[in-house]
């Protein structure tokens, strides 16, 4: 996995740049306070969250973790998640940024998506209606996923995960650096370009925890990224090889989830490599 490869041979640097690199974009960049919002109850998607997790909560009540920090109330550990986004956030000087946490509002996202003046009308009623549409059909909250709209500048905070909230709100860097994120946004889908992106994103947060001396950041986001490009690699490799059009529908799903699973468990033996040399140079 030549993503993994490259992040393992040294794209964690040893010092860290806060901010965009491109500062002739700082003028247009928004610069009102980052907005947080709560999400309250939704009964119907509450429903739906209550059968898509139910097969989680099953394996979970009969496989215990032995990670202490799920024994945190869930509620508690997303508030977390969402003070890890926000600190990187404002420590990148970005601003603008619209927080949802557990939240479905479409409305409120349409409403952001027309008044979002960095994207252009024709991106905004083309791909930001596409994204609306899958914020509608399939909501995060439900899902448990993390997500950055650049359309509607929304970071959408639902998993408990404090590595996943701030490789999302990476993206948020990323776009911010763009001169035309509209067509930054619509690039995402086309091929390797998502592999790229996602590799620049995990250097610069794998970095950002390494130069804080964040150690429980670093460890928890080794298997995030890892397990990221690995389903990036694979998603991107079975959409350019001859013949992929006529594989079963649920073979490349099947191929990215276990080029995650690979990625995920070369970045937990990551981690513990990286503990057994802490803990050797203790000892000296």
């Amino acid at each position: 996995m030549c993503a993994m490869l490259i992040l393992h041979l040294g794209c964690v640097q040893s010092s860290y740049r806060y901010g965009i690199s491109n500062s002739d974009l700082l003028p247009k960049l928004p610069r009102t306070p980052n907005l947080i919002t709560m999400g309250g109850q939704h009964p119907r998607i509450d429903s739906i969250e209550r059968t898509v997790q139910y097969p989680r909560k099953v394996f979970r009540k009969w496989f215990p973790s032995k990670d202490p920090a799920e024994a945190i109330e869930p509620s508690v550990r997303r508030l977390q998640a969402v003070q890890t986004a926000t600190d990187y956030l404002d420590l990148n000087g970005l601003q603008g940024v619209y927080v949802d946490v557990y939240e479905y509002n479409p409305r409120e996202q349409w409403n952001r998506l027309r008044n979002n003046s960095r994207i252009s009308p024709f991106w905004k009623y083309t791909g930001g209606t596409l994204y609306h549409l899958g914020y509608c059909l399939l909501p995060g909250r439900a899902f448990g996923t993390d997500r950055f709209n650049g359309f509607t500048n929304t970071l959408s905070v639902n998993s408990t995960s404090s590595s996943n909230a701030v490789f999302h709100a990476g993206y948020v860097k990323k776009l911010y650096d763009q001169r035309y994120p509209g067509t930054y946004m619509a690039a995402g889908w086309l091929p390797i370009v998502p592999l790229v992106r996602d590799v620049s994103i995990a250097n610069d947060v794998m970095t950002y925890a390494r130069v804080k001396q964040d150690w429980p950041l670093e460890k928890a986001l080794l298997p995030q990224v890892y397990g990221q490009l690995g389903g990036d690699t694979v998603a991107q490799a079975t959409s350019i090889i001859p013949g992929a059009a006529y594989m079963p529908f649920y073979f490349r799903p099947l191929l990215s989830a276990a080029g995650g699973a690979i990625g995920s468990a070369t970045g937990s033996a990551a981690v513990k490599r990286q503990e057994s040399k802490m803990s050797n140079m203790e000892r000296r």
